[in-house]
């Protein structure tokens, strides 16, 4: 697993989907959400499982 800091995660999650990221490499993409940890994030994993 790997994070990665950015500015805004809304911004680069509409990025992600305007790259159509899912389509071209089989992966899937969750929706952003806050989570307990106070980090909003989202989460994209490789065909293999691999987040």
């Amino acid at each position: 697993m790997m994070h990665l800091s950015v500015k805004s995660v809304d911004a680069w999650w509409e990025h992600v989907q305007n790259q159509k990221i899912t389509e071209k490499y089989n992966v899937k993409v969750t929706e952003p959400e806050q989570r307990s940890w106070k980090m909003r994030d989202f989460v994209l994993t490789d065909p293999s499982g691999v987040l």
